[in-house]
């Protein structure tokens, strides 16, 4: 079928039809990226496994697909919400999407919420397609946040173990790694300076007026608190003799600022709750109390 012959189709189509066909095509990509994303293991898979050995690059799905053909042609769509720093921190769980996988959902999810309300006839529907466009970004945000405040609590951990390292005699760097072998976002951030620190033949922390690798990775993350962390245990691992106690100290200053934040927390919870209370509770009790006493009204009307 040439081309004219295929507009000729359809302009003999209903609109109707093709908002049909749209919403049809919208979600088969849905599902299609969804199904993609699921791995069932039979049994033993040799090419498989040969291809992530050798570092192969596995096949994108379609919503992919998607989000990388509009990044090639948009390439400002790369700055929008802040995608980058947000999948830097998810890297550092192993759970971060693609940039263009990303964008893809965002694209799909608003297209199905445009074609709603006109299917279905009802105007304030097309709300939707904000929500679903603005949907991958929150959620990846969320996530994002969440590794944020692992790391955050186990800033006091790190360094008190860290501290009790250099009691030991370790040097700085050693105490850092063997601190860091507990695990999680934090241990997953300081082996990735660490690595760095070897391919480029540079020390963790700062040595005269060489700057440490530590201070220049997580300036890449853009929390305060890991900064000051990093700034603080450089400057230790700068007094020498002198290190331990300042670890010691920064150990028992980090302890007590996290118990402070945490009764500050807890004191915002009642305020915290209160909505999710009138939403999940008092309304629906209330919609239950009344809707018996209502009825008569309404049979009159």
């Amino acid at each position: 079928m040439n081309l004219p012959e295929l507009n000729t189709l359809l302009s003999a189509l209903p609109v109707q039809h093709i908002l049909i066909l749209l919403a049809a095509l919208s979600a088969a990509l849905l599902v299609a990226s969804l199904a993609s994303r699921l791995t069932v293991n039979l049994g033993p898979a040799p090419a498989q496994a040969l291809s992530e050995y050798v570092g192969a690059k596995q096949e994108t799905d379609s919503v992919e697909r998607l989000g990388a053909w509009l990044l090639r042609r948009l390439p400002a769509l790369r700055s929008l919400g802040n995608i980058e720093q947000n999948r830097r921190w998810l890297d550092l769980m192993g759970q971060s999407p693609s940039h263009a996988a990303t964008l893809g959902l965002a694209i799909l999810l608003s297209t199905a919420g445009a074609l709603i309300p006109v299917l279905s006839g009802i105007p304030i529907a097309g709300s939707l397609a904000l929500v679903g466009a603005v949907y991958p970004f929150v959620r990846l945000r969320s996530r994002a946040n969440k590794v944020r405040r692992q790391v955050e609590r186990a800033l006091p951990e790190l360094t008190a173990l860290m501290a009790a390292e250099m009691a030991a005699g370790n040097p700085p760097d050693k105490a850092l790694e063997r601190a860091a072998e507990w695990g999680g976002p934090l241990a997953a951030l300081v082996a990735g300076a660490v690595a760095q620190g070897r391919a480029v033949g540079r020390p963790l922390f700062g040595r005269g007026n060489l700057p440490g690798v530590l201070l220049e990775v997580v300036d890449g993350y853009g929390l305060p608190s890991l900064r000051a962390f990093a700034s603080q245990v450089d400057l230790a691992a700068r007094k020498g003799a002198a290190g331990p106690d300042l670890m010691e100290s920064l150990a028992r200053m980090l302890v007590l600022e996290y118990k402070e934040r945490a009764l500050r927390e807890a004191e915002k919870l009642d305020s915290r709750l209160a909505v999710p209370t009138v939403l999940f509770f008092f309304l629906p009790f209330l919609f239950l109390i009344l809707t018996p006493l209502m009825m008569p009204v309404l049979d009159l009307l």
